[in-house]
């Protein structure tokens, strides 16, 4: 990813991360619409899993200017969430379900640019969650 692309993403997090509980309730919804047998994997609050996902989130977006940094991290959430029954095909309706939560929150300020660079983001750091999950399962 190019800075500009990075400081898009960083910028558009930030505003996400002052609407917290809205983010969590907003995706979480917008999640269980798009796949309602998603919500047999969460048995737990979704509002407590929410708040674990924006801080996880706010660290792999912070550390997309040094990427060696969140590798190690990102690999570790992929091989656990393939032991919580994640598999590859919700990854894509995960980030329909963020990329809609951010564009709600944002509004007009979610430009294409912005969604490009969030695309972008979420693709570099899924398909490290994917490899690990891959390699814990071989």
């Amino acid at each position: 990813m190019n800075l500009h692309a990075i400081t898009l993403v960083q910028t558009s997090l930030e505003q996400v991360m002052q609407e917290g509980d809205t983010a969590v309730a907003l995706f979480y919804s917008r999640l269980f619409t798009l796949d309602p047998e998603l919500r047999a994997l969460f048995i737990a609050d979704a509002s407590e899993h929410g708040r674990s996902f924006l801080t996880f989130l706010q660290q792999c977006v912070s550390g997309l200017s040094a990427p060696q940094t969140i590798i190690p991290a990102v690999k570790q959430a992929g091989r656990v969430h393939a032991r919580h029954g994640i598999r590859p095909q919700h990854y894509h309706t995960f980030g329909q379900a963020l990329f809609w939560t951010i564009a709600q929150i944002q509004g007009n300020a979610f430009t294409e640019e912005v969604a490009e660079a969030w695309t972008e983001a979420f693709y570099l750091l899924i398909g490290l969650m994917k490899e690990a999950a891959v390699k814990r399962e071989t």
